[in-house]
Order: C-alpha cells, then sequence, then structure tokens
C-alpha cells in the first residue's frame, strides 16, 4: 500500500486535477485497488466532481456519458469526505482513527486530497508528522511565485524524511515546444537541495481542446478513456506513467537516488 498526494499550499496549482487524472489511471488503466480521501472542507471538490458525474446520464450527449454507456465499469474506485467537527475544523483524533480505518482495507494505493494549507493543525502536517504519508508529488507553473512555493514544501517535506518531486504543471504550447532553458533555470534550486524534477510535464489542457465537455471527460474519475488520451494528449500519458514508476520506487532514499 502506497500512501500518497499531490500537493502545494499554493492554490490553485492543479492538486485536484492532477489527482483524479492520477486515480483514474491508477484505478482504470493499471487495475489497482485506489481510495482517495477528501480533506478539503467546506468545498470538498474531489468528491462534488465525483457526485456530478453520477449524475451525468441526465445528458444524452455528454462525451463521458456516451463512453461509460459504451465502456461500463464494473464499480467505481472509492472516494470519501474525511469528517469535520461541528467548526468546520479537523480534530486529531478523528482524523488519525478515520485514516487508521481505511488502512485496513486493502487498497494498492490511498490518496489525500489535500486543502493548500500547511500549518501544524492541517492534516497534510498531521499525517505527515505520524509516518501516515508516503510520497508527495508537488504541481508547480512556470510563474516564480508557485516555483518558490512548491520550493518550500518539497524542502518541509524532504526535512521530515518524506520522498517528493516536483512537476511543471500546465506548461502552454510556446513553453513546451521552445523554451526548455527556461525550465532548466526554474529546476535548479531544486536540484541544488536534491529535490528531483521530473522529466515529464503536464500541458496546458485547453490547448488541444476547446470543448468542456470533452475536457471533463479527460479529467473524469469514472473513467480513463486511454485510446483517446494517448491520441489527443500523449504527455499526459508520458507523466502518468513516469509519475507511477516514481511512486513505486519511492523510499526512504529516493531524492538521494533519483536520476537528476
Amino acid at each position: 500500500m502506497k500512501r500518497i498526494s499531490i500537493y502545494n499550499e499554493k492554490g490553485g496549482s492543479g492538486k485536484t486535477t492532477v489527482t483524479i487524472m492520477l486515480a483514474s489511471y491508477l484505478a482504470y488503466f493499471c487495475n489497482k485497488r485506489v481510495c482517495v480521501l477528501d480533506f478539503d472542507s467546506p468545498t470538498y471538490h474531489f468528491y462534488q466532481v465525483r457526485e456530478g458525474e453520477l449524475g451525468i446520464w441526465k445528458n444524452p450527449r455528454s462525451q463521458l456519458a456516451l463512453w461509460l454507456k459504451s465502456n461500463p465499469i464494473l464499480k467505481p474506485y472509492d472516494v470519501f469526505l474525511v469528517p469535520t467537527t461541528t467548526t468546520g475544523t479537523y480534530n486529531y483524533e478523528d482524523v488519525m482513527k478515520f485514516v487508521m480505518n481505511i488502512r485496513e482495507q486493502d487498497y494498492d494505493y490511498i490518496i489525500y486530497d489535500f486543502p493548500g494549507r500547511f500549518s501544524e493543525e492541517e492534516p497534510v502536517a498531521l499525517l505527515a508528522a505520524n509516518g501516515m504519508v508516503d510520497f508527495v508529488a508537488v504541481p508547480m507553473d512556470t510563474d516564480v511565485q508557485s516555483r518558490k512555493s512548491a520550493l518550500i514544501v518539497c524542502c518541509a517535506l524532504l526535512d521530515s524524511g518524506i520522498p517528493n518531486v516536483a512537476f511543471w504543471n500546465r506548461v502552454t504550447r510556446g513553453e513546451y515546444e521552445g523554451n526548455g532553458n527556461r525550465f532548466r533555470k526554474g529546476a535548479a534550486p531544486f536540484t541544488e537541495y536534491g529535490i528531483p524534477v521530473m522529466k515529464h510535464s503536464i500541458r496546458e489542457i485547453k490547448t488541444f481542446s476547446r470543448d468542456s465537455d470533452e475536457l471533463l471527460f479527460v479529467r473524469s474519475t469514472l473513467c480513463f478513456p486511454d485510446k483517446f488520451i494517448r491520441q489527443r494528449c500523449q504527455f499526459m500519458f508520458d507523466f502518468l506513467e513516469e509519475l507511477k514508476d516514481i511512486i513505486d520506487r519511492a523510499d526512504e532514499t529516493l531524492n538521494q537516488k533519483f536520476d537528476k
């Protein structure tokens, strides 16, 4: 069992979107037992995406509904809301008990969807401090603030002994095709601290389609249409394959062993 997270304390860095893609890839393409724990109170965005997709059948023109009717799945992977107190905060004992109960089940991957907060009272710090996080992948955009936030998170995880890797997210067409030097410079501070940066990145998905329904189809919690994704955005497949390999190889010395 691997307990993992896509995390950056900067809001809007793509944590939930990448979590959806990774969970669906592991469950529907790799046939793994996957569970997602949604800690993002009060919005619970991941859970809301799942609930919305369960009602998608009402739209007969939806790409997702059409695909699911032709490719039915036996059972979607599990998504659970992590309960909070009446004041909307997390109670230490309740969180630990909830996560420990999930650990008793036979999952291959437990994925935490954390909110972008990194204080000692937040679940990400609580679980990390108690040895219940095995690996973290940290997304970052090409802007300076996003890179700084990612570096802070990676260093904090490294100090806690948690293997982690940074990756580029929402890379534009122009950046991908002609500005590799910018990525090398941006990755330099990470490699100086011994933090690996993934070879593959996630490009701005809107660059391959303006159809919002088609984008939801790609980022679904109910399917992973691998042939469609290979045809339209091979970069996503390459990224997820690399990330799975890194996660599966992760141990306490990953950050020292990783080929920079």
